[in-house]
This record gives structure tokens, sequence and C-alpha cells, in this order.
């Protein structure tokens, strides 16, 4: 059996295809058949409908096709690829975090984001106060606040980390 998870447009679904020809989806089992009919165009029969297919492949995974009339684009991993590659991503989330570092020496007005809320890049986050003026610093990134590491009316230094964003 070859086990799949395909992404179509951003949703994702279970794929097999069984030995008898028949094909699995998301627990779903029908007959289905897969034929060449040039380069980038098959027909695709799933029970007794039929469609015409053009695929484009755009990267090893990616492949943009269109189907009776309608684009989509689609992700087509192995089980044990789509396993490795959420642990690449949680792996990466636990170690990458981004800093909003005090650009100069002031107070802390105002934080206008909490932690665990979301926030956007280039969102306000908060804003302080130096020379006399009041300064907007945006997120590097975006994600959810996981830290904040002083309060309103705090002073602050240069480069010092007041927030962290994972």
């Amino acid at each position: 059996m070859n086990e799949f998870i395909v992404s179509v447009n951003g949703k994702k679904m279970a794929v097999t295809i069984l030995p008898d020809g028949r094909v699995d989806i998301n627990g779903r089992i029908i007959e289905a058949s897969f034929t060449k009919v040039s380069q980038h165009s098959y027909i695709l029969r799933f029970e007794n409908i039929v469609f015409e297919v053009s695929l484009n492949q755009k990267y090893q995974y990616k492949t943009n096709f269109l189907f009776d009339g309608l684009y989509y684009d689609t992700v087509v991993l192995t089980k044990l690829q789509e396993i490795a590659l959420e642990q690449q991503t949680e792996n990466y989330k636990t170690k990458h975090h981004a800093e909003l570092k005090a650009p100069m020496p002031g107070l802390l007005v105002k934080i206008k984001k909490e932690v665990g809320q979301n926030v956007e890049r280039g969102e306000t986050i908060l804003i302080l106060e130096a020379m006399k003026m009041e300064n907007d610093l945006h997120s590097p990134s975006s994600g959810i606040i996981k830290q904040i590491n002083y309060k309103e009316g705090d002073t602050v230094e240069k480069d010092t980390v007041i927030v962290i964003i994972e």
C-alpha cells in the first residue's frame, strides 16, 4: 500500500492507494484509475465520473493542477515525509524566536500586548519614550508573545530584550 498525505489548497487529507486499484481518501474507499495522455495531461476516473487533469510540477513535492476547470495547489508527501516535516517544523519553533530589543535607552510608556497573544510582523507592541519623544516599537516577526521582561513605567537600556516572540 502507498500511503500519502495530500494537501490541496492548504487542506490535508490521507490518501492510500490500495493493492486492488481502489483509493482510500480520508476513510472513503472509491474505485479510481489514472491514465497519462501527454506529458502534462491525464484522465482521472473516480467511480463512474471522468475528469481531465493538467499538471504542472513546480518543485519536488509541490504540484499545481487544473482539475475540472478549477486550479489547485497541492503538496504530496508520504506519511514518513509528513512526520519528518512536522518534526523539523516543531524543532524550528522550539529553537527559533524573535527578540524585540530597545533601540535606545528609554521609559516603557505603554505595552500593547500580553503574553500568549498573537502578533503580526510590523504590528506595534509597545511605546518607548526616549528624549521626550514617544516611539512605537514594532514586532520583528509574526508569532505569539512568549515573554515580556519589563512592565509599563520601567526604564530600559539600549539593546535590552523587552519581548520574546515565538
